[in-house]
């Protein structure tokens, strides 16, 4: 315990674990704090920046009983001050005595701002129900901040909000300097959509305020509001830069949708009927303080907001006299800085004497509830009542738009019912309606009751289960195995195969000597053909009087066996019976260094025919 004591560290925890106890025991050992009195001082208590003061806490007992309840002190930041008295409590004060503390607290830029620091002193008494609570007391020290602070507020407002083509356009922002240095070389650029130059404030003492405005005509587009504004400190060269987010001023495009109508328009005298005045803002521009009125009612309602994108509904509620013709008439004020007036639609709401009122029934059926085919057939009957207290004449049914009968006259509670057939492409729900012209002109429609004709395809009757008989088992008598029967069976089986064997080969055999003796044919008449000469195995192509004896040997010698003579020798006695030509001395050609001769042109040496027709045929004949 006693090396505890000495670690200061291990000495303010268990000063600590003390206190928590002291204050979880309350009850027993708290008393009364009346006559406590807690002060603090800092020095120096004028700053221009954040940094340390000394901080001197005073307090005094002036009650008439000791303050036995630890008392701990708290900074601003609501930590404990370990370094007051005991580990941060001072354990009692006894009547009349005076406690002072001085210890180091940090100024921070926030309290500067505030200009005033707090220390608190936190004990726990005892009630007078007994009940345990825990007392602060706080003790304030002024602070005077004469630091720079550096501030400028903006505020931008735009007019109008959406901008009619032709109408101006403002920019309006205003500057107020918030902090404690003059501010200079104020400048202020816009979106080149407004502006093209920078507007500039030379110079804004603390707490003066400016004005800068940019206007700009529209032409039917948007705007874009995006400023840079930048400025400096007196006697700095550095800039601050303040940037507002972008904004877009929209052009204008109004699409209000104005309508009057009224529930129900045709009425009894005396009955009330309900004129609904629908105001569909389907356009980008908002209306503030609309009114409407009536020739007939007067002002109708004031202080109506339209908001853009929006619907936006009145009613009233009128009791009907006489037939009346209502239009509204609207003052809307906008957002574009402009009033547009607009009028409804005329309605007409028509007050009947009773006796004159036409009321009609009809009543639909079907034939079927449903149709089981696409298209289906399905029959509807309609039945039409007149209930009115008159006749009425010229009744027009209708299915949707197409009309279906013409009735001519329906006397007060008659009936006439309409038969038709129909091949639908599907379901859904059919309704007829009938139309009649009263006493005033008007149009009176009478719908029926709605039927719903859904398609519900044909069930299939349910497949019969078919059960297969089986038929009793038969016993029989085993029937002894004939091996002769079967040997014979196998032998003519083997015999059959022989037979087809051989006719086949026997076949084959036979296209093999026809094809052989048909190549054999053609082999004689191909050599036939032949230019049969016997030659050298050399001859010397440059040599004229050795190719022309070689050539007069060759058709002395060339015979035929059956004595006919062939096409080609006649041709070759022909071409030896005419007279040779001495062929003109050539030089010889010079020979080559690698031994060979060069082929001769035509125009050069000119081969005699006979001689060019003895060569081909010695290379037919030597393959």
């Amino acid at each position: 315990m006693v090396l505890a004591l000495r670690n200061m560290k291990h000495r303010i925890i268990l000063i600590l674990v003390l206190i928590t106890c002291i204050f979880l025991v309350a009850p027993a050992f708290a008393t009364s704090v009346e006559g406590l009195n807690f002060s603090i001082a800092v020095d120096p208590d004028t700053f221009t920046s954040p940094g340390k003061t000394k901080v001197t806490a005073r307090l005094t007992n002036s009650g008439k009983t000791d303050i036995t309840s630890p008392l701990a002190l708290y900074d601003p930041d609501g930590e404990l001050v370990t370094s007051f008295f005991d580990g941060g409590s001072l354990s009692q004060l006894k009547i009349g005595d005076t406690q002072t503390w001085t210890g180091e607290y940090k100024v921070k830029q926030s309290q500067l701002d505030e200009q005033k620091l707090i220390f608190t002193i936190k004990t726990n008494v005892i009630d007078a129900s007994n009940n345990v609570a825990i007392v602060n007391f706080p003790a304030e020290a002024k602070l005077n901040y004469i630091g720079e602070k550096v501030e400028l507020y903006t505020k931008r407002s735009i007019s109008p909000e959406v901008i009619r083509k032709g109408n101006t356009v403002k920019v309006i922002y205003e500057f107020v300097n918030n902090g404690n240095v003059r501010l200079e070389d104020i400048r202020i650029r816009e979106h080149s959509s407004l502006s093209g130059k920078a507007e500039s404030i030379k110079s804004l003492e603390p707490g003066s305020s400016a004005t800068v405005t940019f206007e700009r005509k529209a032409a039917g587009s948007d705007f874009t509001s995006h400023p840079n504004i930048t400025y400096k400190k007196a006697g700095s060269k550095e800039t601050f830069r303040t940037n507002l987010d972008e904004l877009v001023i929209p052009a204008a495009k109004p699409n209000l949708k104005l309508s009057l109508v009224a529930e129900p328009e045709n009425v009894n005298i005396g009955e009330k009927t309900m004129l609904k005045l629908v105001m569909e803002n389907e356009g980008n521009i908002s209306y503030s303080n609309v009114s409407a009125s009536d020739k007939v009612l007067g002002e109708v309602f004031t202080g109506i907001e339209i908001p853009a994108k929006q619907t936006v509904t009145r009613e009233i509620e009128v009791t009907m006299q006489s037939t009346e013709t209502f239009k509204f008439t609207l003052k809307l004020p906008d957002n574009t800085g402009t009033e547009q007036t607009e009028t409804t639609n005329e309605l007409k709401v028509s007050a009947y004497d009773p006796k004159n009122m036409v009321r009609m029934t009809l009543d639909l059926t079907a034939d079927a509830e449903s149709i089981d085919s696409i298209p289906g057939n399905i029959g509807f009957t309609v039945v039409v009542t007149n209930n009115s207290d008159f006749e009425v004449k010229d009744i027009k049914l209708y299915q949707g738009h197409a009309q279906v009968y013409t009735i001519d006259a329906l006397k007060p509670g008659e009936s006439a019912t309409v038969d038709r057939k129909y091949s639908v492409s599907q379901g859904g729900k059919f309704q007829f309606h009938v139309e009649v012209v009263d006493s005033q002109s008007n149009k009176q429609t009478f719908y029926s009751n709605e039927l719903q004709i859904p398609y519900i395809p044909a069930t299939p009757a349910p497949t019969k289960e078919v059960f297969a008989t089986v038929e009793p088992v038969s016993t029989y008598t085993p029937v002894p195995v004939d091996d002769t029967s079967t040997l014979g069976k196998g032998s003519n089986i083997l015999l059959m195969a022989a037979i087809v064997v051989a006719g086949l080969f026997a076949v084959a055999f036979t296209l093999f000597i026809i094809s052989s003796i048909s190549r054999a044919r053609l082999n004689r008449k191909s050599e036939n053909a032949y230019d049969h000469m016997k030659l050298d195995t050399k001859r010397d192509y440059l040599n004229p009087d050795t190719y022309g004896g070689e050539d007069e040997t060759v058709l002395q010698s060339e015979t035929v066996s059956d004595g006919s003579e062939l096409p080609h020798e006649k041709y070759l006695k022909e071409e030896a019976a005419k007279p040779q030509e001495e062929p003109e001395e050539t030089e010889t050609p010079d020979k080559p260094e690698d031994g060979a001769y060069r082929l001769m042109r035509e125009d050069e040496v000119k081969e005699p025919e006979v001689q060019k027709r003895t060569r081909r045929s010695d290379k037919h004949q030597n393959g």
